[in-house]
């Protein structure tokens, strides 16, 4: 089968790592080609390339389309009707928000195929566009398989290390993690190092001058291949997500498979995926650095905490990963492509 794979960009999310592992994965069985919605440069194209995967500019003669996150939606909305269309949403709230502002891509919802979340808590939150929708409705989580094919040996350092993991942009709100290490005792502060890895795209002024005054404090490595990110993941005392809007990162799956403890933002998705304040992760209410200042502290200097939090969060895991999220797009695939079959036979 001929499978279109259609992308957001190319530089390195979570979303863009998905579309690699399931391009790794479709090769062994089908021929398959990339197409983005916006072009560029980046290392999953870097990755693509590798494997012999095509990056192509149009969507012809193919037999089933996989549109990658709501940018996607257009897409799907436009072509749908003639090419079986699977829709993979990765985006929660912040996905709701882009269709109030262009409300062209709620009729995706109508023309796919079939629809991926990867969480029910993304589910409840389409609900009202997915309800009356054709579309079969699907969720599978995800998780990144690449760190079960390598060694991964933790990078270098000599003092605490925080890691962050995802673009810097105001949604991400690198900020409060800069502004909750402010909060920590001097002496604290001097054995920490935070590093930043993600497009840097945009940080408050405030937070940039808090950089610059400590340059040995906070460290963007910008954008980088997941190996590296995985190997300073590797190496963390902490690993923090301070965003305002996730649906199910790779890097807290990453965090809980390298045994690094967690603080994260209090999200309703969290509690559909199984994190819980004080058993497999320390939360604190978005913005708040207060309190994240206070996990940062216990995780850093409690040296029992730091243990137990990343083994019950290996549980949640193993369990998670029970269900393989390949054979589960397989079974998608199949479904889609034999609906497909009966309707031409008219039935």
């Amino acid at each position: 089968m001929k499978i279109l794979l259609l992308n957001d960009e190319f530089y390195t999310t979570g979303a863009s790592t998905a579309i690699l592992r399931l391009a790794e994965h479709l090769r062994e069985q089908h021929e398959v080609s990339v197409m983005p919605r916006i072009d560029g440069e980046g290392d999953i194209k870097t990755k693509l390339k590798a494997l012999d995967i095509p990056i192509v500019s149009n969507a012809s003669d193919v037999d089933l389309v996989v549109a990658n996150t709501m940018m996607g939606g257009e897409f799907v909305a436009k072509f749908g009707a003639q090419c079986p269309m699977i829709w993979w949403i990765h985006e929660s709230d912040i996905g709701r928000q882009f269709i109030l502002r262009n409300p062209a891509l709620a009729e995706g919802f109508r023309q796919a195929a079939a629809i991926v979340f990867q969480t029910t808590y993304q589910k409840m939150v389409y609900s009202s566009f997915t309800f009356d929708s054709p579309a079969e409705v699907h969720v599978l989580p995800f998780w990144n398989d690449a760190i079960y094919t390598q060694a991964i040996e933790p990078a270098p350092k000599d003092k605490l290390r925080i890691v962050s993991i995802g673009t810097v942009e105001p949604r991400k709100r690198m900020q409060d993690t800069i502004n909750a290490v402010e909060l920590l005792s001097d002496s604290m502060k001097r054995e920490i190092e935070c590093v930043f890895i993600g497009k840097f795209i945009h940080l408050p002024e405030r937070e940039q001058a808090i950089v610059k005054a400590h340059p040995e404090r906070y460290h963007f490595l910008g954008e980088q291949p997941n190996e590296i990110a995985l190997r300073y993941l590797a190496s963390a005392d902490c690993f923090v997500l301070a965003s305002s809007s996730e649906s199910q990162p790779l890097s807290i799956w990453e965090s809980f498979e390298l045994e690094v403890p967690i603080c994260v933002s209090d999200l309703d998705t969290y509690r559909h995926i199984g994190l819980k304040h004080g058993v497999n992760a320390l939360v604190h209410p978005v913005g708040n650095t207060d309190i994240l200042a206070e996990n940062l502290r216990t995780i850093l200097s409690n040296q029992s905490v730091r243990a137990s939090l990343p083994k019950a969060a290996k549980s949640l895991l193993l369990r998670t990963l029970a269900k393989d999220w390949r054979s589960g797009f397989d079974g998608i695939i199949r479904d889609v492509t034999t609906r497909r079959e009966i309707s031409k036979l008219g039935y």
